[in-house]
């Protein structure tokens, strides 16, 4: 099951979205940079001789007329003006693909704005960006890709410079020099996070600077401001499980989700706890407690604010009322279960000693999750309605009867090509008389935006139809049966010959449509007779 993979696709539009109104809008400002700052404008004269004479350049491909390209501009230069003065040594630069097309048709430039990182002149091995877009991440980005991937301080005072230097969680290596796997795990996670190596010698001082005895130590996650608070890697490492370890203690105790961090906590392994406020007045009066209960179930939850103005309509992925803020919720990610403190109760909002409580008893299993479902189809509907509507609160009941091929529709209401098979669906369901009990075959549809439910196979777009076979073999994971993908084309004639070859039943629905056309002419024969006996009647009577 995916439903992650929607409730995150959500939260990115919607990021993306007030990232770009943050910005004053994609029509605002100049997409080149300022002429008076340290980018660099290249063109076909001086483009190969620039990257040769520097060994790292961040180069946008842009075009003046594109918004986010002006979105992106001063925030640009800004970062190569602080560059400029900190690490002369990285270069940021610019190509007007309108004015230079050769240059970017050679780099396959295709949307605007592109950046790429160029190493030692070679733009074509040159590696796409995908760092922040505001300047003080620009240049920590850029910062760390100008470093090794494992850093080696030669002296307490570096040292002691680099790890006061961090603005970002790093990671540490003691009591040994570099191993591979450490190399391994900064080689893959460079782009995030700095990795240092630190020599026997300085470890005693490294002790009294984080508080802690590291004679047994062997890693260390370590987050600024916060470097009593190191985390020490417990068991045998190696880069799988290294690399999910860090990826679990890099993540603040309670940190914002938003643009740059939504990924982090949206692929961790760990569910996701929500805190929307409306106010920073909201957010830091919690910030120390939800700080306090994420070092408490650290490992186990993460625990996010997020802004209610910018994000509210993420509560409603996950179940809940985006008005009535602040609210609290838990996202179990892995199977999309979600557990919301109840905003009847609590209308202007739960105290800490309420959210502590929902934690702990979330933990002990005593919470019941929302389901969003649309309501149970009426005894008429389901009368009328030849497929079978399945909503969250119907759907396992009816997908557990194992002695039927069931047929499924996943649709979106806004998806044309959902709404143009729509009529060839329901006939279908007529062809097999799904909604009449007697049939061996299930012809049904769910609107999956609407309604919160297992899916055996990753839907990645509608309509999705997947066949479940009488007496299938079952999913562990959802207990359902594992379904068969129909690919074909979506006319009667294909999907009807689809449910016999594919079902466990082998039901003919080409025989059931000839029967059905058959009853449906006798029924019109008979009409017709009716129409005359009715007719010769009302000519005697006028007669009379």
């Amino acid at each position: 099951m995916q439903f992650w993979k929607y409730s995150t696709s959500v939260l990115a539009t919607l990021l993306a979205v007030v990232s770009v109104s943050q910005a004053g809008g994609p029509t605002d400002g100049e997409a080149a940079a300022d002429p008076n700052s340290a980018v660099v404008k290249l063109t076909s004269e001086n483009f190969a001789s620039f990257l040769e004479e520097n060994p790292l350049v961040l180069t946008e491909f842009f075009a003046p007329w594109c918004g986010y390209c002006k979105i992106l501009g001063p925030e640009f230069s800004k970062a190569a003006d602080t560059l400029n003065e900190s690490h002369p040594n990285i270069k940021l630069a610019q190509v007007d693909c309108t004015a230079d097309e050769a240059i970017c048709m050679e780099h396959e430039i295709k949307g605007y704005p592109t950046l790429k990182i160029v190493r030692d002149g070679d733009s074509k091995k040159a590696e796409d960006y995908q760092g922040p877009r505001e300047h003080q991440g620009i240049v920590d980005y850029m910062i760390k890709q100008s470093l090794p991937a494992v850093q080696a301080p030669t002296s307490w005072e570096d040292l002691e410079k680099v790890i006061d230097e961090q603005t970002k969680p790093f990671v540490l290596q003691v009591n040994s020099a570099a191993d591979e796997i450490f190399k391994k795990v900064a080689n893959l996670k460079r782009k995030d996070f700095s990795f240092i190596n630190v020599d026997k010698e300085f470890l005693k001082s490294l002790g009294t600077k984080l508080g802690q005895d590291l004679k047994k130590a062997q890693f260390l996650v370590v987050h600024p401001k916060q470097l009593t608070d190191a985390v020490l890697f417990d068991g045998k490492a190696d880069v799988e499980k290294l690399s999910e370890w860090i990826d679990i203690e890099t993540i603040p105790y309670f940190g914002d989700m938003d643009r740059d961090t939504y990924m982090s906590y949206m692929t961790s392994p760990l569910p996701i706890a929500y805190y929307f406020y409306k106010t920073p007045e909201q957010r830091e009066a919690v910030a120390e407690a939800m700080g306090k209960l994420g070092r408490k179930y650290r490992s186990k939850l993460n625990i996010v604010g997020l802004d209610a103005n910018l994000f509210g309509r993420h509560a409603e992925a996950i179940n809940m009322n985006p008005e009535i803020v602040p609210l609290f919720a838990i996202q179990h990610i892995a199977d999309n279960k979600k557990y919301g403190v109840n905003q009847t109760e609590h209308p202007d909002g739960p105290s800490v000693e309420v959210i502590e409580q929902f934690i702990e008893d979330y933990f002990n299993d005593k919470l019941t999750p929302i389901i969003k479902s649309e309501p149970l189809p009426t005894a008429e509907e389901i009368a009328a309605n030849p497929v079978v509507k399945l909503v969250a609160h119907n759907y396992k009941d009816i997908l557990d009867n194992l002695e039927k091929d069931i047929f499924v529709k996943y649709y979106a209401p806004w998806c044309g090509h959902c709404k143009k098979l729509a009529p060839v669906w329901e006939e279908l369901a007529e062809v097999f008389g799904s909604n009449k009990g007697a049939s061996g075959v299930i012809i049904a549809d769910i609107d999956h935006t609407s309604n919160d439910v297992d899916v055996p196979y990753e839907i990645q777009g509608y309509p999705t139809l997947l066949l479940f076979p009488a007496n299938g073999e079952l999913d562990e994971r959802t207990g359902l049966r594992k379904p068969i993908v129909f690919e074909g084309a979506r006319d009667l004639s294909t999907l009807i010959d689809f449910v016999k070859e594919k079902g466990s039943l082998n039901v003919d629905g080409n025989e059931l449509k000839a029967k059905l056309e058959e009853e449906k002419e006798s029924a019109v024969v008979e009409e017709e007779k009716e129409a005359e006996k009715e007719a010769e009647a009302k000519v005697e009577h006028d007669e009379l």
